[in-house]
């Protein structure tokens, strides 16, 4: 489920009137190993309701040689189960989709090539104006054991699949070990609430890179890339309703896109990015607290802060190291043999990342996701207001939104008035504010049409806050140097001190503009007045 971190704009396949070819795909996937697929499939949890079934399944995946299928997020795959007819299916994921929703389109196909004239029209079109002349090609293939069973919860049907397998990708063998949740008939909700029990249970954590872009990763010997947030599209005459189910899906999204990136590379960028989802998701989540009396709203923020957190010390490690090896260290006058410091940085940062991913594989984490989702699925906020009240549900999203932009705006003047008198706790607090008004106007700047204002008012408010933000690290580079293990080496305290210097010299330059920057933000006319 990962996007390059310039995200990728999907192709939307076109819906058609064949029910049996296209569907939306609703799916849970759990990573997992023998021991894990032996107690889920004991766990009273999964009680099936039909006799297990065990076939192998195997799936060859194609693209052209410059992939263009797969850089316009589509997969395109034939698999056959057992001794059944093949199907030649594609999958793609589309603007608005969960992490757990893709669009699937599947038709029976007379063998094991990938025949485009097999789908509808309007499928075969779109694809072939992609692939064009180009010619399709097997790219890798899967071999699964898979056993199936069959779960109800309520009126809902959840197949759940045990997966033993490998990946074959020329000379190499991927082993595959899952399990899936896959929702048949019924009410999705019902899948997240099967997947939570199952999760509580077990120590099981969740799988967002799907097979398709494991066999891409192993033959290009990569890794996943880090996802930005990407701009939230609002449909003519959005509601409020329809703006608290885009805005958390956007930040939900932006948040498990990193999940991969983290757990196998310990990528700067993906942990930033991690970061900066929590943070805007716990901005949405206190933007719509406000109209909105939900009190899972509270609880998901918390549990948000919790993550971010523990996601904190790598960060600050990745900045600090950054921060020290192009500037400070690399000055002439730096002091010479600084290995000891950059090794006491190393150490802080490689015990930071393995904590950040032990947070990551923490079931509380599987089952932070698990609720989000669970609660836009559900639409909870709808069942905190009464009657009468249910009527601002349907108000404008627009109004909503100059409302809440105002209301930051306000508050962020008004903290900061003699901005340069202010104590050092009174500026992190006004980058806060200016912080989640920046979130507010990305998370909106879709209700106000293609306008170039909204950049430039945005490069405003970025640039007060890079400049408050060097303030804030030369404050806080005193505490994570005095936790550095230099073992008392003389050149290394001499670095220590260079490189304090030298961040209060660039604390001292970004005063020297943020009055400048102030006066800018403060004259710069609202892009939603």
């Amino acid at each position: 489920m990962t996007k390059p971190a310039s995200a990728i704009p999907s192709v939307p396949i076109v819906e058609t009137p064949a029910a049996d070819t296209s569907r939306r795909e609703m799916e849970v996937k759990f990573r997992a190993d023998r021991d894990g697929l032996k107690r889920a499939q004991a766990s009273q949890v999964v009680a099936s309701v039909s006799a297990p079934r065990t076939e192998t399944v195997r799936s060859i995946y194609f693209d052209t040689a410059s992939g263009e299928l797969r850089k316009n997020g589509i997969v395109l795959r034939i698999r056959r189960k057992g001794r059944a007819k093949p199907l030649l299916g594609i999958k793609a994921a589309q603007d608005g989709d969960s992490p757990f929703s893709r669009k699937e389109v599947e038709v029976p196909s007379p063998d094991m090539q990938p025949d485009l004239a097999l789908f509808d029209e309007a499928t075969a079109s779109e694809l072939s104006a992609l692939v064009g002349d180009r010619p399709l090609a097997a790219q890798f293939e899967t071999t699964i054991k898979r056993r199936t069973i069959l779960v109800e919860r309520g009126r809902s049907q959840i197949e759940v699949a045990f997966d033993e397998g490998s990946i074959a990708v020329a000379d190499q063998s991927v082993p595959l070990t899952e399990i899936e949740l896959e929702l048949k008939s019924g009410d999705e909700t019902a899948l997240y609430d099967l997947a939570m029990s199952l999760a509580d249970e077990l120590p099981l954590r969740l799988e967002f890179v799907s097979n398709a872009e494991r066999g891409f990763q192993a033959m290009s010997r990569g890794t996943p890339a880090a996802a930005k947030a990407t701009p939230i599209p609002f449909a003519p005459g959005a509601t409020l309703d329809d703006a608290v189910q885009a805005v958390l899906s956007n930040t939900l999204w932006h948040f498990v896109a990193n999940w991969a990136a983290i757990r196998q590379a310990e990528d700067p960028i993906a942990i930033h990015q991690m970061r900066v989802a929590l943070r805007r998701m716990r901005a949405a989540l206190a933007m719509f607290k406000r109209a909105l009396p939900c009190s899972e709203f509270d609880l998901l923020r918390e549990e948000a802060k919790r993550i971010a957190s523990a996601l904190g010390p790598a960060r600050d490690c990745d900045v600090f190291r950054e921060m020290v090896e192009a500037g400070p260290l690399a000055h002439p006058d730096c002091p010479a043999n600084c290995n000891t410091l950059l090794a006491a940085i190393e150490e802080r940062r490689i015990a930071a990342y393995t904590d950040a991913r032990s947070r990551l594989e923490d079931r509380d984490t599987t089952l932070f996701v698990l609720k989000v989702q669970s609660l836009l699925t559900r639409r909870a906020w709808r069942n905190a207001l009464s009657g009468p009240e249910l009527a601002q549900l349907t108000a404008p999203a627009v109004e909503f939104a100059q409302q809440t932009l105002d209301r930051l705006r306000s508050r962020a003047l008004k903290r900061g008035k003699n901005l340069m008198e202010l104590p050092d706790e009174a500026r992190h607090d006004l980058r806060i504010i200016l912080k989640n008004l920046r979130y507010g106007a990305e998370f909106y700047r879709g209700l106000f049409g293609r306008r170039r204002d909204v950049q430039t008012y945005l490069r405003t408010i970025s640039a007060l806050v890079d400049l408050l933000g060097a303030h804030n690290d030369a404050v806080t580079a005193k505490h994570f140097m005095s936790g550095l293990a230099t073992g008392h080496d003389a050149e290394a305290e001499r670095a220590l001190g260079f490189v304090l210097g030298w961040q209060a010299r660039g604390a001292s330059l970004a005063d020297a503009e943020l009055g400048p920057a102030w006066k800018t933000f403060k004259q710069a006319k609202p892009f939603w007045g």
